[in-house]
């Protein structure tokens, strides 16, 4: 079982440290460390030859398609590593393994060909929800501040233009081909097939990657549009009914949010080990360390 993880990384390169040195020992690492960020910052304390910091890198900017433009970065360095990969797994630098090493490879072998990415289609969805899908985000390229005067213009420009009735469909037409939107999150395990049948469609497809330029967090969407209408689908973890919270579409990965994501303590241990998920989202170096010698404590117990 050859996984790949694909870690999108700004800041604690300490807390880097400790989460590539739990990743299976047979793994790869492509990290993507934001423009923003000092890179050899990251260098100097994250010397494992299984790490690799991909060379392309990009000034990020949630809910923009930078978020996207990363994300193809380290899939095509993954893809074209050398070594054929079962799985790519996405993770946040502030991420932590929840399972042993052994009880993630054999979950894999086990379900070997499942598709770990989930997703709900938006075409019928309504609220606001559909609401932030429906809005245009132009001039979403740009990597303005939140709060800066261009910001401010920005997000007045989507207001006034929803408020005119410039609404976008829940869907894409390329080619005479419907394809709904479908929503999920960032965090998602894939096999290496459908990861080059989703890079040959957006290499294949311009007009479908420019619909996703003015669309909200793209990063969440783009990639579950192509799964869910691929010949994948069928692999893949289909939600039905209404959206309800983004933490529900993250099948591996345990997230609480609140106004912004919870950083989980040994106060959170038992929820930790109850969540059923091989992976928990945010631990953050100085406040969260009695937690992950608590969570290595028992990954080392099986």
């Amino acid at each position: 079982m050859k996984i790949a993880f694909l870690i999108s990384a700004h800041t604690d390169p300490q807390h880097l440290l400790r989460l590539t040195e739990q990743l299976p020992e047979d793994s790869e690492i492509f990290v993507h460390v934001d423009l923003k960020s000092n890179l050899q910052e990251f260098r100097t304390v994250v010397t494992c030859p299984r790490v690799h910091f991909i060379e392309k890198r990009y000034d990020v900017m949630w809910a923009s398609m930078q978020q996207v433009k990363f994300q193809r970065a380290l899939v095509k360095e993954a893809l074209s590593f050398g070594t054929h990969f079962d799985y790519l797994f996405t993770l946040s630098g502030l991420d932590y393994p929840l399972w042993s090493n052994q009880r993630i490879k054999d979950y894999l072998t086990q379900h070997k060909g499942q598709e770990f990415i989930q997703g709900i289609c938006m075409e019928h969805q309504q609220g606001i929800d559909a609401k932030q899908y429906q809005e245009y985000r132009f001039l979403n390229n740009h990597t303005w501040r939140y709060g800066t005067l261009k910001s401010k213009f920005r997000v007045s420009l989507r207001k006034i233009s929803y408020a005119l009735g410039i609404r976008k469909k829940l869907y894409i037409t390329v080619d005479g081909q419907h394809y709904a939107l479908y929503k999920g999150a960032d965090w998602w395990g894939i096999t290496s097939e459908l990861a080059t049948y989703c890079m040959d469609f957006m290499d294949n497809h311009p007009d479908f990657v420019r619909y996703f330029n003015t669309s909200f967090c793209p990063s969440e969407t783009i990639w579950q549009t192509i799964a869910f209408q691929s010949p994948f689908a069928s692999r893949c973890i289909l939600s039905e009914g209404a959206f309800t919270r983004l933490e529900d579409y993250t099948p591996l990965t345990y997230i609480e949010y609140g106004k912004e994501i919870k950083v989980f303590t040994e106060a959170d241990y038992e929820t930790l080990l109850a969540c059923g998920k091989m992976f928990c989202r945010k631990t953050i170096t100085g406040k969260s360390d009695k937690l992950m010698d608590m969570i290595d404590e028992h990954r080392r117990n099986g």
